[in-house]
């Protein structure tokens, strides 16, 4: 897509913003275009992020992350615009409508506007979208709590002001964690994925026999072996363990989950994305899909800051009927009873 940034001013500062995050550079967002009104953003198609095996369509939690980056730097650029001041908001809430795959092998955008800024929270709304706006992929609002600049940080605030060169990783430099030590920390089934091998150009498999890969994985105990089918579970690092009739997930810390790098705390997407893919693996082994359940819509509530530390997820199918499943999900850390974040959504079975 062939942009002008010349005529937008807020480009720098939301191009500043993305590079901070560094789930965002390992995405490989590019702000296109960024203006008091809106925000522009190409997501490059990648392998890693491929969340249906079967087509080669990247994961839904991947289209989240876009459209909460988008959304969260429309409103960076807003409130700058209006108040001539930086601030750090929080995703509040976020309901994505998904309205048909990304077809693979080619870029998604988003588009964002921050279309009301209040005292303590602004709106936002979101599409993503290939070749058209007018022909979406999926379609998002948000809600973001207004911070106090204070709270934002001296180095972040110049970095987004273009006066102090840019962290190529600010956590590394904050806490001495490493890539390297992180991707020691993965479970082994994701270790073995030779996601570099697939070949982007044409479908990357045969359509999965979802249900031998359950009952191969209920055989084995080891429901890493269903994971280790599904790319993006190996990009944000998730496993999951069996205990009685319950799945736990867990989303390890990684430094590339980061997106807020001052607390520091996980991306919302991320928490999105893990969420998501939890819903889908719990279908997947307790209705006994025959395909990949396709999200339909996703809703969820951030209740309390990520923080970098593994998170845990689990979910429960509130109501299946002959097509449409809805469950619901809950996101923890430290505490069961202390949640960070809730989700429902529909998904499209058999």
């Amino acid at each position: 897509m062939q942009v002008n940034s010349d005529f937008f001013p807020m480009t720098q500062i939301a191009t500043r913003f993305v590079d901070q995050l560094a789930q965002c550079r390992r995405l490989k967002l590019k702000v296109l275009e960024a203006s008091e009104h809106h925000v522009l953003i190409e997501l490059p198609y990648n392998k890693e992020l491929i969340g249906y095996p079967d087509t080669g369509v990247i994961h839904g939690g991947v289209i989240t992350t876009l459209m909460d980056t988008a959304s969260g730097s429309a409103v960076v650029c807003a409130i700058y615009d209006k108040y001539q001041s930086l601030e750090l908001s929080p995703t509040l809430d976020l309901r994505v409508d998904y309205m048909k795959p990304a077809d693979p092998n080619k870029p998604v955008y988003g588009f964002a506007e921050c279309y009301k800024i209040s005292s303590s929270v602004s709106f936002t709304r979101a599409i993503a979208y290939q070749d058209s706006i007018d022909d979406p992929i999926a379609h998002a609002v948000g809600s973001f709590m207004r911070i106090s600049p204070e709270m934002i940080g001296d180095e972040f605030r110049q970095a987004l002001l273009g006066q102090s060169s840019l962290n190529s990783d600010p956590l590394e430099e904050e806490s001495g964690l490493s890539k390297t030590r992180a991707s020691n920390n993965l479970p082994s089934h994701i270790k073995g994925l030779d996601v570099k091998a697939l070949d982007v150009k044409t479908p990357i498999a045969k359509e999965l026999d979802v249900k031998q890969i359950v009952k191969k994985a209920t055989e084995l105990n080891d429901f890493g072996h269903l994971l280790g089918h599904v790319p993006y579970t190996n990009f944000i690092g998730m496993s999951v363990e069996r205990f009685g009739d319950e799945l736990v997930f867990r989303l390890p810390a990684k430094d590339d989950n980061i997106g807020n790098p001052t607390l520091p705390a996980i991306h919302g997407g991320v928490i999105a994305g893990f969420m998501e893919m939890s819903a889908i693996v719990q279908l997947m082994v307790f209705m006994h899909t025959s395909r990949v359940p396709k999200v339909v819509d996703f809703s969820i509530d951030y209740l309390r800051a990520g923080y970098h530390k593994d998170t845990f997820a689990e979910c429960k199918i509130t109501r299946q009927g002959r097509r449409v499943a809805n469950v619901s999900i809950n996101c923890w850390q430290t505490n069961r009873k202390k949640l960070i974040a809730t989700a429902r959504a529909h998904f499209l079975i058999d």
